[in-house]
């Protein structure tokens, strides 16, 4: 399966939006860990593909590096106001939802690749972080752009998606990034 058919594949699974770019074009801004030190969304020390448990900002970033392309996915999903919580919530599950089911497929096809998505793991309805256990599925975490220190309004004009859809619709991001170097 080449590039273009995997875009396409992602447009039929319901990403708005699906855009190749270099991993060479991403921007790696280790600052962005602030906010997940802040721990703005709960999930700090409480989930494996989370700080501090995913690694450092610089293994982070090597980690994706060692990929040369990365397929940027984009949903933008109707709410009242970006600031209710709840929908955001719902979006973003969906969202992650059909990039599971996108990287899911793709891996039927033998393409293989890193998952990076739009807020924490959710593989899982618990982390086993939580409970102090073994990661049960660590084939299947994956981390979010902030563990990753992507910064995505950059990624977002690269690809020239909207990072800003106004308060009554929300935009989500994720990336496969494959073909290891």
């Amino acid at each position: 399966m080449n590039e273009k058919e995997m875009q396409e594949m992602a447009l039929e699974e319901g990403f708005a939006r699906a855009c190749w770019i270099d991993v060479d074009n991403l921007v790696f801004d280790h600052d962005l860990r602030q906010y997940c030190v802040e721990n703005t969304c709960g999930n700090y020390g409480r989930n494996y593909a989370c700080p501090p448990d995913c690694g450092t900002p610089e293994h982070m970033e090597t980690r994706a590096r060692h990929y040369r392309r990365a397929l940027v996915l984009q949903t933008v999903q109707k709410v009242d106001s970006v600031m209710n919580t709840e929908q955001t919530k719902t979006a973003r599950q969906f969202h992650n939802m059909i990039t599971r089911e996108l990287v899911t497929a793709y891996e039927s096809q033998g393409i293989q690749g890193l998952c990076v998505m739009a807020g924490p793991c959710s593989y899982c309805s618990r982390c086993a972080r939580i409970q102090g256990e073994a990661c049960r599925f660590p084939e299947k975490a994956a981390s979010c752009l902030s563990a990753y220190c992507i910064d995505a309004g950059a990624m977002a004009e690269t690809c020239e998606m909207p990072y800003w859809c106004g308060n009554e619709e929300v935009p989500f991001f994720s990336i496969f990034l494959t073909g290891k170097r």
